[in-house]
């Protein structure tokens, strides 16, 4: 079963932590982890060819960088079973954008140090002071970075990865019509560099960046151990509809190419480094919101988020950079 889906997975399967009871059944850390940074460079690897990109670029103000969206539907490589044992078999719908951002700490861009301070350090944290709707965030469980270490995937020596499960609501306006939503999270983060390139091999084939992947979880009192699962409904508003999403975050820093001469305009752009920003994710609402509405991009849905949340990370960042 993919650990990257919609479907939530229990706590029972995820590895062992020190506030979990012994359980033999569980996965090993080092491994689950290497599965899932699998997958998201697998699901990553086959968006060009699966994805269907809309025919024009979308701003994300203040950004200047336009973005690329993309969408596309998914199946789980196994059926799925539900939380209450029924098979289900159904594809998902999978939005992805990608944008490209001039590696400057300046108007309507961000320094790949930037990037990496907002992006990959307390990403849930970080993502409600930029996102309006989220107005929560608790940490479950945390796993030491030290019981990680490195993981190579596919060819790929990552670093500094970490895991943890956050609880994370977003409330909404008005609130007397739109129930709060909660989602449980389990997220992993790892960052790589492949510098030196190879002689056979591209400057740009060999970037710097980090990948960040967010699993859903669901908190059913029979697979979630008992004081966990009181903390997370103590926690969660009242009218709170546990809600569910899958993605995957990518961010490289693409080195500057050299130019004898610099005549033309892209030449002159690829001569400084930039920043690729690519976030793919599935979501389901829950509730009484049809799906077809949050597919769709005119009456406010996920694409039209994704693309939204491009200008709220760049508007955030020069906020903070002007305070600092």
């Amino acid at each position: 079963m993919s650990l990257i889906q919609l479907q939530p997975h229990p706590f029972t399967s995820i590895p062992a932590h020190p506030s979990f009871s012994t359980d033999l059944s569980r996965p090993e850390l080092h491994h689950y982890i290497s599965t899932a940074l699998h997958e998201a460079l697998e699901l990553l690897h086959s968006v060009p060819s699966t994805f269907t990109t809309d025919p024009k670029l979308r701003p994300s103000p203040p950004s200047q960088a336009k973005v690329k969206l993309l969408r596309g539907w998914r199946k789980p490589s196994e059926p799925r079973a539900s939380i209450k044992g029924r098979v289900k078999d159904k594809s998902e719908f999978w939005v992805c954008r990608q944008s490209e951002h001039v590696d400057a700490s300046s108007t309507g861009t961000a320094s790949w140090r930037e990037f990496e301070a907002g992006l990959r350090s307390e990403h849930a944290e970080h993502e409600m002071e930029y996102t309006p709707s989220v107005s929560a965030v608790q940490r479950l469980l945390e796993w030491a970075v030290e019981d990680i270490g490195e993981i190579e995937v596919d060819g790929i020596r990552f670093r500094d990865a970490s895991m943890e499960v956050n609880l994370i609501t977003h409330t909404f306006h008005p609130s007397a019509l739109i129930a709060p939503r909660s989602f449980i999270s389990l997220t992993i983060s790892a960052a790589y560099n492949n510098f030196p390139p190879q002689p056979s091999q591209t400057l740009e084939e060999h970037r710097q960046g980090f990948l960040t992947v967010q699993i859903p979880l669901h908190p059913e009192a029979s697979s979630t151990p008992q004081a966990l699962h009181q903390r997370i409904y103590a926690s969660v508003p009242k009218r709170a509809i546990f809600a569910n999403y899958a993605s995957i975050e990518r961010v490289e820093l693409i080195p500057a190419t050299h130019f004898a001469d610099q005549h033309s305009v892209e030449q002159q752009y690829r001569s400084q480094s930039r920043i690729e920003w690519t976030m793919a994710t599935t979501s389901d609402a829950g509730g009484s919101i049809p799906q077809w509405v949050q597919r769709s991009w005119a009456l406010g849905g996920v694409p039209r988020a994704v693309v939204a949340d491009v200008g709220l990370f760049i508007g955030w960042t020069m906020r903070r950079r002007q305070g600092a």
